[in-house]
């Protein structure tokens, strides 16, 4: 259905937000305008590659929305990749629907070094995506003067979040909406805890029942709660979601097991320091690159077999590089032991 007759919903935004896991940028290069349609037809043209997908399902999807008028008319441009091993994973790109320009983050993909920026935002005040997804909204909203929306899953949400509040006042004025689909909060060190109020009433948070993800660090407490087919950490998945009809199937409240890990992530957060946090994600990616696996896709799950090399390299640490780890796995520990007895109570 068109969305003259349809408008935009919430329902479409995710499925934009989801299209942007495929990697388009071997297809389409950054001048490009194309419509989606034959942005997909590139990537199909090749059949199905790992490399291109994050899951199987980005694959079905593209294959799908090929028979979808809605979205395949739509045209997509200003393609932007940036990665640098080891230090950040960021993709954009910019979907051109009647009213607006959308801005789609992409979450983490299956890169370790994706994995490792996600690790960051515990401690960084800001990480190398969240600079280039600002940069991004920046060169997109002197490019073109329609109003603006953000969207994007995961670290994608979190991106369009903070994209959205720390850009300029003139800019801000143009942003319809920005879309957080289950998306992380940010640490107390960082700023956007000062400027988003200025752009609060435009987010919109959506999160699974047992949102995990989307409760980690300091977050909004608005938000839609869809319903999952998946159970537990796995209703991250945007495929899990359930829909009645063309609209989302909500439920009233999260479930316990989530409530109980976002008392117990606070609690460990809060006790950790942030030298203590940094520690122990360096000391862990230390640990997995022993194991030579760049990314978690496909037959490179292998790392599951490859623990004697971890162990190795855990042990050819420093003694104060394993006091950190140590200390800040007892208070992960104390934290949960804690928020149990009260859960308890």
């Amino acid at each position: 259905m068109e969305f003259s007759i349809l408008p935009f919903t919430l329902e479409d935004q995710l499925i934009l937000a989801t299209l942007v896991y495929t990697n388009f940028s071997p297809f389409v290069s950054r001048d490009e305008k194309i419509t989606i349609k034959e942005a997909c037809k590139r990537v199909l043209s090749v059949d199905f590659k790992p490399e291109n997908f994050r899951v199987r399902n980005d694959y079905l999807l593209i294959k799908a929305i090929l028979d979808a008028p809605r979205f395949s008319s739509l045209y997509i441009s200003d393609v932007e990749e940036r990665f640098d091993k080891g230090l950040t994973q960021f993709f954009a790109l910019t979907i051109h629907l009647d009213k607006a320009k959308l801005i789609a983050y992409r979450g983490t993909d299956n890169t370790v070094t994706g994995w490792k920026e996600d690790f960051e935002m515990a401690y960084e005040p800001e990480v190398p995506s969240q600079r280039e997804a600002l940069k991004y909204l920046n060169r997109i909203a002197r490019k073109y003067s329609s109003p603006l929306m953000l969207t994007g899953h995961s670290k994608g949400g979190n991106l369009a979040v903070y994209a959205a509040a720390n850009t300029s006042d003139r800019v801000k004025k143009r942003i319809k909406a920005v879309y957080n689909n289950d998306g992380p909060g940010f640490n107390e060190a960082s700023r956007t805890h000062e400027t988003i109020s200025s752009i609060s009433d435009r987010i919109v948070t959506i999160i699974p029942q047992c949102s995990f993800i989307g409760m980690l660090m300091e977050h909004s407490d608005d938000y839609h709660i869809v319903s999952s087919s998946a159970r537990l950490i796995l209703q991250h998945d945007p495929y899990s979601w359930l829909f009645d009809g063309p609209r989302f199937k909500y439920e009233k409240e999260r479930t316990q097991n989530s409530v109980l890990f976002e008392r117990v992530v606070s609690t460990w957060l809060r006790n950790a320091t942030r030298e203590e946090r940094e520690g122990f994600v360096d000391g862990a990616f230390k640990c997995l690159s022993a194991t030579g696996v760049d990314n978690f896709s496909g037959s490179n799950f292998e790392i599951l077999f490859r623990t004697p090399d971890v162990i190795k390299r855990y042990r050819a640490l420093d003694d104060k590089e394993k006091a950190v780890m140590k200390k800040v796995v007892v208070k992960l520990i104390q934290a949960t032991r804690e928020n149990i007895g009260k859960s308890l109570i």
